[in-house]
């Protein structure tokens, strides 16, 4: 043989890509929606990298608690 490339390692390998692939859409995902309530896309990802992609949306759910239901100007009216 001209390599020792066992099967059982090339199947790790391609399954730890798999899982980083899905890691890291699982990131972007959550990102995207952090940018929706206000956050930038790449602080969002970032956390997601670094924490996990469930701690972004915990702050997204943290970021629609502290964030007003509608804006200022909805609820003055014209006298």
């Amino acid at each position: 043989m001209y390599l020792h490339v066992h099967f059982a390692a090339v199947a790790a390998w391609l399954l730890l890509a798999i899982a980083g692939l899905i890691w890291v859409m699982a990131c972007a995902l959550a990102a995207t929606k952090m940018e929706k309530e206000g956050i930038t896309f790449w602080k969002g990802f970032l956390v997601g990298m670094l924490l996990s992609p469930l701690a972004g949306l915990i702050v997204i759910f943290i970021a629609r608690m502290v964030r007003p239901e509608r804006p200022l100007a909805h609820d003055v009216g014209r006298g």
